[in-house]
Formats: C-alpha cells, sequence, structure tokens
C-alpha cells in the first residue's frame, strides 16, 4: 500500500486492495494502474461472478468508477447492479439527499464509501484522467445556494452563458431563492428562465433571485445574451 523510508515500514496489504490503489494511481501511470486492477479483480474473484453481497467499503465503489473510467462494459454492468442489489441505494425525500446505506445500519451514511460511488456515478470513459491531468481553469462561481432547500443539477459555462438548473427540495412558485455568482465580468446581465427571476449587478457579484420552482436557467452578459 505504501512504504514510509522515515521509520521503515512496508504496509502490505492483499492484491485485492489494489482495486482503490489503482483508482489513486490511474491518472498518473495509467497503464500501471490497469496491470494493478486487473491483478485486484483476479484477487476479488470480481473477474468471475458478484453472486455474493457486497462488503461496505471503498474497493467496489472505486472499481465501479475505474470500470467506467476504462470502458469495460460487462464488469461495469455488474457492479452496478451487484451495488443496486447489495448497497442499500435510498432516496430521503424529506432531506433531499440521495446516499447509500450498505447495510451499515447506521444513522448518517458513511461519507467515504458514499463519495466513492457518488464519483463513479458521474464518471464515464476518461473523465477521472482528464480532471486530473491539468488545474482546473478559474472560472466565476456560484455561491450561497440554500441548500438543502433547493440544489443546482446543473452550473455550467458554455462560453459567456452561465446555464443552471434549480431543483428545490419541495417546489413552492410564492416563495422565491437567492443565490451569488462571483468573479463574473462586470456590467449588465440578463437572464431567462422562470418570469420573475432577475439578476442584479453588486459589489458582491450577481444576485440571483428566483421562484422556488425546478427550472432551468440562463444568464448572459447583455451585449451577448
Amino acid at each position: 500500500m505504501y512504504y514510509d523510508p522515515q521509520i521503515d515500514v512496508h504496509h502490505r496489504l492483499p492484491v485485492r486492495a489494489a482495486l482503490t490503489t489503482a483508482f489513486y494511481v490511474a491518472p498518473q501511470q495509467a497503464d500501471e494502474a490497469r496491470r494493478l486492477f486487473d491483478a485486484a479483480c483476479r484477487s476479488a474473484r470480481l473477474d468471475l461472478d458478484l453472486d455474493l453481497p457486497l462488503i461496505a467499503g471503498r474497493g467496489i465503489p472505486s472499481s465501479l468508477l475505474l470500470a467506467r473510467e476504462w470502458g469495460m462494459t460487462d464488469l461495469e454492468e455488474r457492479l452496478a447492479a451487484a451495488v443496486e442489489a447489495s448497497y442499500e441505494p435510498t432516496w430521503d425525500h424529506d432531506r433531499g439527499e440521495f446516499t447509500w446505506g450498505m447495510g451499515l445500519n447506521e444513522e448518517y451514511p458513511r461519507g467515504q464509501f458514499n463519495a466513492f460511488l457518488a464519483a463513479a456515478e458521474a464518471c464515464g470513459p476518461q473523465r477521472w484522467t482528464t480532471l486530473s491531468a491539468a488545474p482546473l481553469q478559474r472560472c466565476p462561481q456560484v455561491v450561497d445556494v440554500d441548500f438543502p432547500r433547493v440544489a443546482l443539477r446543473q452550473a455550467e459555462w458554455a462560453g459567456s452563458t452561465l446555464k443552471l438548473g434549480l431543483a428545490p427540495l419541495h417546489e413552492n412558485p410564492t416563495q422565491t431563492t437567492t443565490f451569488r455568482v462571483v468573479g463574473s465580468e462586470a456590467g449588465p446581465w440578463r437572464i431567462t428562465g422562470p418570469e420573475s427571476a432577475t439578476v442584479t449587478q453588486t459589489d458582491h457579484g450577481l444576485v440571483v433571485d428566483t421562484p422556488l420552482v425546478t427550472a432551468k436557467i440562463e444568464l448572459a452578459p447583455a451585449a451577448v445574451a
């Protein structure tokens, strides 16, 4: 798993532990990561079947992510089916959260395990490698979203236009929600979306005020809107 030269400790684990180690290696040394992963899959018998209930941990979630990263369709489908059957995917509609209980019977779903599963849900061919290949470009950010009262299903810049997907926990068109966009260029902006939605330029960024409804919103400088 790792070697510490200062205290001369070599932490040895079974080969199957590389199901997770390969996740960290993949963006840096893809070929070596694939060798580690293939060996770990054989050790964990993922190359044979997934009939047994899955044990909670990072190994299966990171394996699902890597199967999608590398286009291993057969393994991806078997892992996804096993996760669906064993890891208790659950919507908490009162809190507006989707989590995996993983059979742990804990009050709060295990954060690290859920983080790997959420990353696997978002992953696709070469996305993990691409994300890790270079620093993220700085861009204006959406801040002060009133979560969990409302969430954003989409927050994406397409050129100079910011595309947002508003997803309230409970819709109520008589109420509004407000958030800001900081770091955007100065000048007038225009908004398209719910009829009464507004955008205002302030010293603290753009302030968006919109009805509490499921909606798509676009913000763009007035000159190019």
